[in-house]
Formats: C-alpha cells, sequence, structure tokens
C-alpha cells in the first residue's frame, strides 16, 4: 500500500486534465486492480476455448452456395458421393506381378470392404474381367484366391491387366510397378469424426501388412486421408508454432528494447489476446478451419506491435526524469489516439476478408479482429498497470537508436529530392512485375513429405500419371437415352477426342465397357470392339452384365438410376489450375461443337472447384480493399483532421502491396489462394506505421507550430525506435509462419512478411519527402524547443 500511496502522491503532481489522463492517473493509483480486474475478464473469455471444435473436411474452403460445389454435389446426387480412401501400392524396381505383390494387392482388397463406411472397393485383383463362353459371358474377378497363384497363373494376370486400356493408368501403371485399391466410402453426415475413424482403421491394418511386405511400398491416400491431413496441419500449425513465433518476438523485443520488465509485460498482454481470441469463439460454438494456425502469430505481433509504441515513450519519458506515474500518463496520452486509431484500421482490413469466397478465411479475418480488439484492451489496461508494478534498472537505455534515428532524419532532409524520386522509381519499377504472376491453386502441393497422405499423391502422380480428376455428366433427359446408339456414338467421340490431348492421361467412359461386352458376345473378336448399332442389344449388354456382377460391384456409379445420364471421368497430368480451366473449356467448346445427343456443360470435381474460387476470390477481395481503403481513408481523414494528409496516406498504403506483389512476382509468380488474401489482410496492418507517423507529425505541425521539416525530425523522433522495432518484430514474427509443413500458412507467412519490411520502407523513404512536397509550402515559423526537448510538452 505505501508504493501505491507513493505513486498516488507522483500521480496528483502530474494535474491530469483530459479524460485520458483522468484515467492514466486513476489506473496508476490503483494496478493492481486493474491487474486482477482484467485477469478475471480474460480467464471468463478463455475458458470458451474448450468448446472449439475443428474440422477436417476439405470441402470446408468452400461455402455452401459455391456455384461449383452445388454441380459437384448435384453429381454426387445422380452417381456416388466423391468420398475414398485409395492405397497405392509401389512394388519398385520389380512389378506388382508378383505372388508376394498380388498377395498384398488381394489382402488390402479384401481389408477395404471391412473398413467403415466403404460402399465399394477396386482394385487389381478384383477387377471384373469378361470373357465369352460360348453363348455364355463369364464375369470373374482377376484373382479370388491368392493361394491358386502359380506361375502361369500369375502371367495369365498380367496380360490381361497390361492389356486392359480400362485398367492402365487408372488401376495400373503401364510399366506395372504401380497399383491403387480404391474404397469408395458414405461418411455419414452426422459423424463428424468418421473419417478419423476410417483413417484410424486403415492405417493400424497397412502398419501390419508393411511388416510382412517390407519390399513393397504402400501409400495411403484420398479424400479422407487428405481431410486428415488438413485438421493436422491446424493442429501442427497452432501447437508448433506458437512456441517459435514467441521466443523470436522475445528476442527481438529484448535485442530491441533491452528491458526485461517491458518485454515480460509485453509477452503478457500478447499470450492472452491469442487465448481470449480462441476463447470468444469458443463461447460462439465456433469450429477451427484450416486457416485457424495463422491466427496466433498474427494476433501475437499485432499485440507486440501496440505495446512497443506504449513502452518506447514509457522508456523515453523516465530517460527524461520524469516519475513512473507521469511516465505511464504521458505514454497514454500519446498513443491512446493512435493506437486506437491503428486498431480500427487492422480491424477494418481483416473483416473485408468476409468478402472472401472461402469460409476459412472470413474466420480468419473475425478471429484476427477479435485478437486485435484483444491486444488493444490489454495494452490499455494490464500494460500500463502493469509497468507501475515492473522494475526498471537503467532507463537510459535506448538513447543511441533515437540518436541514429536523428541522424537519419537530417540525412533524409538533406537528401529528400533524390530519395523521393529514387524510391518513386523502385516503387513503379518493383510494381510493374505484377501482371507476371499467375493465378492459380494447387491444392495438392498444401502439405509437404512429411504427412503421409502427400507420399500418396506424388506416386500417384509419377507412377499413374494423372493427378487431377475431372468428370463430366453426360446427361440427355431421357429415361433410357444411354443406350441410344447416336448417344453412344457421340460419348465415345468425346473420348476419343480426349485421349488426343496431350495433358489427359486417362478416359474412363460407359463407352469402353459396352464395346467390351459387345467383342465377348461376339466370340471375343477384336474388331467387334465397338458400341452397338442397336438401342436394344447395348440396353441387353448391360444387363446381362449387371445381373453377373458381385454385390457393391454395380454400374450405380457410372450410370444414373433413370439411365439417362452417364459418367465420364478424365484423368490429367499436373496441371495448374488456369490451365485445367483452359482445358475443360476446351472440352465444352469440343462438346457444343460436335455432339447433339447430350448436353454440353462444364466438368467438376475437386480440383475443378478449387481452380474456379481462386478466379472467384480474387474478384471478391478486390472488392473488399476498395471497401477496406475507403473505410480507413474516412477514419484517417476524420483521425487527423486533414484531408490531405487522409488522402496522402493512400498512396503509402498502397505502395507496401504492390512492391509485395511485385517481388512475388520475381521470387515466386503463383497467387493461389493464400496469396490473394494477403492484400486485404495486410493493407489495415500496414497503415499503422502510417498512422503514428502522421499523428506525430500533426502533433508537430498543429499542436507546437513547427515547419515540416521540424515535423518530420520531430515524427522520427518519437516514433521512428517503436515503428523499427514493430517491424522488426512483425516481420519475425509472420517470418516463423514459413516453418509450417502446411502450404497456405508459408505463402501467408512469406508474403506477410515482406509486405510489413516494405511498408517500413515506404514510410522511412517515400512518405517524408513526399509529405514535404506536398505539405512543405505551407511551413510556419518554428520556435519548437530542441529535440530532445519537443517530447515533452503537453500542449
Amino acid at each position: 500500500m505505501l508504493g501505491i500511496d507513493a505513486r498516488s502522491s507522483e500521480l496528483m503532481s502530474s494535474a491530469p486534465v483530459t479524460r485520458i489522463e483522468r484515467y492514466a492517473g486513476w489506473l496508476c493509483a490503483h494496478p493492481w486492480m486493474v491487474i486482477i480486474a482484467t485477469a478475471l475478464i480474460a480467464f471468463t473469455l478463455v475458458s470458451g476455448g474448450s468448446r472449439l471444435k475443428t474440422t477436417n473436411d476439405f470441402r470446408a474452403f468452400f461455402g455452401p452456395d459455391n456455384p461449383e460445389l452445388v454441380e459437384l454435389e448435384l453429381f454426387e446426387q445422380a452417381y456416388e458421393r466423391q468420398q475414398n480412401i485409395l492405397f497405392v501400392v509401389i512394388a519398385e524396381p520389380n512389378s506388382v506381378f508378383t505372388r508376394d505383390a498380388l498377395t498384398l494387392i488381394h489382402e488390402l482388397t479384401e481389408m477395404g470392404w471391412q473398413i467403415p463406411y466403404s460402399r465399394r472397393v477396386t482394385s487389381l485383383t478384383n477387377h471384373q474381367h469378361t470373357r465369352a463362353s460360348d453363348d455364355e459371358l463369364i464375369v470373374r474377378a482377376l484373382l479370388d484366391d491368392p493361394t491358386e497363384l502359380s506361375d502361369e497363373r500369375i502371367q495369365s494376370i498380367r496380360d490381361i491387366a497390361l492389356g486392359e486400356e480400362s485398367l492402365l493408368n487408372r488401376i495400373i501403371s503401364r510399366e506395372g510397378k504401380a497399383t491403387v485399391i480404391n474404397v469408395a466410402l458414405t461418411l455419414p453426415l452426422d459423424k463428424p469424426d468418421a473419417n478419423t475413424e476410417v483413417v484410424a482403421f486403415a492405417s493400424e491394418r497397412v502398419e501390419k501388412l508393411r511388416e510382412r511386405f517390407p519390399d513393397i511400398e504402400i501409400a495411403v491416400g484420398g479424400t479422407t486421408a487428405t481431410d486428415i491431413a488438413l485438421g493436422e496441419a491446424v493442429a501442427r500449425d497452432i501447437t508448433y508454432l506458437i512456441v517459435p513465433a514467441f521466443l523470436v518476438i522475445i528476442i527481438c523485443l529484448l535485442l530491441s528494447l533491452r528491458h526485461v520488465g517491458g518485454t515480460l509485460a509485453t509477452a503478457l498482454v500478447a499470450l492472452p489476446s491469442i487465448m481470449i481470441t480462441f476463447g470468444v469463439f469458443g463461447w460462439f460454438g465456433a469450429t477451427l478451419e484450416a486457416t485457424s494456425g495463422f491466427v496466433p502469430s498474427i494476433v501475437m505481433t499485432i499485440a507486440v506491435a501496440d505495446c512497443v509504441h506504449i513502452l518506447s515513450t514509457f522508456y523515453y519519458e523516465l530517460r527524461r526524469g520524469q516519475t513512473r506515474a507521469d511516465a505511464v500518463i504521458e505514454s497514454l496520452r500519446i498513443n491512446v489516439g493512435p493506437v486506437a486509431l491503428t486498431s480500427i484500421t487492422t480491424t477494418i482490413g481483416v473483416l473485408m476478408l468476409n468478402f472472401s469466397d472461402s469460409p476459412p478465411y472470413n474466420e480468419l479475418g473475425n478471429m484476427i479482429a477479435v485478437g486485435v480488439c484483444a491486444a488493444w484492451f490489454l495494452s490499455m489496461t494490464f500494460l500500463p498497470a502493469a509497468l507501475m508494478l515492473i522494475p526498471v534498472r537503467d532507463p537510459g537505455k535506448g538513447k543511441g537508436l533515437e540518436r541514429a534515428m536523428d541522424r537519419f532524419a537530417e540525412w533524409l532532409l538533406l537528401e529528400r529530392k533524390r530519395v523521393l524520386v529514387c524510391s518513386g522509381v523502385v516503387i513503379i519499377v518493383i510494381a510493374a512485375w505484377i501482371p507476371t504472376n499467375e493465378i492459380g491453386e494447387e491444392w495438392h502441393a498444401y502439405f509437404d513429405e512429411t504427412f503421409a497422405v502427400q507420399r500418396s499423391i506424388d506416386a500417384s502422380a509419377h507412377h499413374m500419371g494423372g493427378l487431377h480428376i475431372l468428370h463430366y455428366n453426360l446427361r440427355t433427359d431421357i429415361k433410357q437415352g444411354i443406350n441410344d446408339p447416336a448417344y453412344l456414338a457421340d460419348v465415345e467421340r468425346l473420348a476419343q477426342w480426349l485421349e488426343s490431348q496431350p495433358e489427359v492421361v486417362h478416359v474412363d467412359r460407359i463407352t469402353e465397357l459396352i464395346a467390351r461386352l459387345n467383342m465377348n458376345m461376339h466370340g471375343d473378336v477384336p474388331a467387334m470392339r465397338r458400341v452397338p448399332e442397336s438401342r436394344e442389344l447395348a440396353a441387353q449388354l448391360l444387363l446381362l452384365y449387371e445381373l453377373s456382377l458381385p454385390i457393391g460391384m454395380g454400374l450405380e456409379n457410372t450410370i444414373n438410376i433413370e439411365r439417362s445420364a452417364s459418367r465420364l471421368t478424365v484423368s490429367v497430368k499436373r496441371s495448374t489450375s488456369e490451365e485445367m480451366l483452359a482445358f475443360d473449356a476446351r472440352v465444352v467448346t469440343w462438346m457444343q461443337q460436335n455432339v447433339s445427343t447430350f448436353t454440353a456443360k462444364s466438368g467438376t470435381g475437386v480440383d475443378l472447384i478449387f481452380a474456379n474460387i481462386n478466379h472467384r476470390n480474387i474478384h471478391s477481395l478486390l472488392i473488399g480493399m476498395v471497401f477496406a481503403l475507403i473505410l480507413i481513408s474516412f477514419v484517417l481523414i476524420a483521425a487527423l483532421r486533414s484531408l490531405k494528409l487522409g488522402m496522402l496516406s493512400l498512396v503509402t498504403n498502397l505502395a507496401p502491396a504492390g512492391l509485395a506483389y511485385g517481388t512475388w512476382a520475381m521470387v515466386d509468380g503463383m497467387i493461389d489462394l493464400s496469396a490473394s488474401v494477403v492484400i486485404v489482410m495486410s493493407i489495415g496492418i500496414v497503415v499503422d506505421d502510417t498512422v503514428h507517423f502522421l499523428s506525430k507529425y500533426r502533433r508537430a505541425r498543429r499542436e507546437q507550430n513547427k515547419s515540416a521539416e521540424d515535423a518530420l525530425r520531430y515524427a522520427f523522433h518519437t516514433v521512428g525506435v517503436a515503428l523499427t522495432i514493430t517491424t522488426f518484430v512483425l516481420v519475425a514474427g509472420f517470418s516463423v509462419l514459413t516453418l509450417s509443413h502446411f502450404g497456405p500458412t508459408v505463402t501467408t507467412g512469406a508474403l506477410m512478411a515482406i509486405t510489413m519490411a516494405f511498408a517500413l520502407l515506404v514510410d522511412f523513404l517515400f512518405l517524408p519527402p513526399l509529405l514535404l512536397s506536398v505539405d512543405g509550402n505551407n511551413s510556419s515559423s518554428s520556435d519548437a524547443p530542441p529535440l530532445d526537448a519537443a517530447h515533452s510538452g503537453r500542449t
């Protein structure tokens, strides 16, 4: 109590007169009360974190009204849901046509039927091979019993498999060194953890098979494994990136501030800000999406930036000989407005992510906005209260940085014209690279080699050739329309044209089966391998085949119930999203010009949805960016009470994004979903430097009647060091995201770090000379005190 009374006496001498000063004075007199109150509020909010759920559904990237997702769901209603687990068996340097490999494939096939929610298993061993015996159609799996595998039987299986075009690059590689076992699933909608159950069941049994067949590689993939990897990526980012980010930020603060107490107080603001963010969303019953892993690092760096400005002024006032209470009051008086303003502009910027067509990025923006508010609240309550209690051993530390900033300001004023021209040219030249960026989305590159599913993706692409799957619903709208010879002829012509395209690896269609059945029923004469010219014969062939199939191996995944449509599936080589969209457009154009029996319509599938969402997302985010710029400009004009400064800020706020995306074109060149959101997410953060610099410049011009040159000196002296420290922390914090094993996190972190670095350079090298050229003619005579005293006056 004696300590508090002493600080109260200090406070009384400061004679607070404004609301901010009265609040700061009360806070300085009751620091423990403030700390306990904020701790109780924080604990209440944080406790909601236990209610959080996570999703591991890849379709969470798409909103329920996404037109491509709607088309995919309609396609799945007609055929089957595109959910599966995939086993890739690789027998290099040998082939899968060995006794061990075929036994393994057979056991994986049998295990596939035991997987929860399995609907169909497609593999080399259970391929339904057809042949004729007199007038009878024989339909039989290639391998029913692995104990019957004689050398002759293995050779027969090899000859059939490698001679059957419908299997090559779909079930088995052309070289015979790899094959896939595809288990189609029907996951219940009311069990969100069903895919976890499936992958756990399959992984356990695959491990046992690996022990028995150590010379054969088994990779696990498919949509369920990808979904699990997505959830794992979120958990990894949240779990493993927080500690490195925290350590990096602590080290940066210690090196910059050189005060252990201030660094500790900042940490006690940053970590609760993160926890409050997740707690608030937990209270609302939110589900964490794939982008949630970005949140801790971003919120932590923003919280640190708030604290640094308050700490810098606090230590500056202590070095000038002010009491602790007066230093806290003055720090709040000077920084409450700018910190509140930067929090508002940052919130506006990140909330514009709600314009995105991808729900995870909507959630990302909302979570960061909550984190910004939490950081502002704690920096206005807990931090100044903590400053009244923490030990300050040597407040004189940091003068060297201030002197360096003063020397930089003098150099800049001396070389202002040259710096303005050079920095302007650099901005224009680098920004000119932006059009060379390519819009694209590569979901198959989201994971690195530490994820098991990536090994499956890479193995499929390497051995089978086709990485992307596109589905076409060839619809006639006529019951039994698929039996029409004209329809079958159009389907086959489309398939043959597709097979002639350079990016196509395999085309799976109903006409291949019907042609094979027609050959079988004509004594297996190769010349009869063609679609029949009779509707009745086509219908009879399909009926005879279906009656011969075992349970679970019907044609419902290829033909709809009314027999009015059939599915055509195209496997395409590794391609960018732009290349896939161009390919799909070519297919539609060809169908419009060459077929008449079914509707020419774009394809569907997860790959095409990802390809389309990037285009739609960029368009939506550009609208969001315009709204953000308009709102932020209005806020700055109102806060700075200057139309000139508000409009000037537009240039300096857009320049870092232009520099960042221009640089990105040089080093990467791919604008995917995660890269496209950075411009909106960063616009509210880069404005922070501008706000703090302009607020100090305006204070010097209007309150202290300084000339433009002296106002710039004042701005650099009072806020230059803080801006350098916050940028150092922001760049370091965002750079930690590049340690992630999840592609979107790496992209976001790298591009945000580049943007933050450019933001400081623009505010230090471009904004000051631009200010002088715009505002310098309206110079006021300066009777201002020297720089070392400029900070103290309360006007």
